[in-house]
């Protein structure tokens, strides 16, 4: 099996696309009232950016669940 060794190159882009995500992600949940403080560009794996999502307190966790729920129930009565 050959398989390629990223480049540094391609650890770094992938990086800081995972950083970036990271940063948008976070913006918009900003929008809704949510933070998560430990929220960041995670090191690349298999050269593809990543998202770390930390630590956050359960009853935020419930909260924004709560959230996704409420505006997916409010699409599927638009969708009617």
């Amino acid at each position: 099996m050959n398989q390629k060794k990223p480049s540094s190159g391609d650890r770094d882009s992938a990086l800081a696309q995972g950083q970036r995500a990271a940063e948008e992600l976070a913006s918009a949940l900003a929008t809704v009232g949510f933070v998560f403080p430990s929220l960041r560009g995670g090191f690349p794996v298999l050269e593809r950016g990543r998202v770390e999502l930390g630590g956050i307190s359960a009853s935020e966790v419930f909260r924004l669940a709560a959230w996704i729920r409420e505006r997916t129930e409010m699409q599927r009565r638009r969708a009617r």
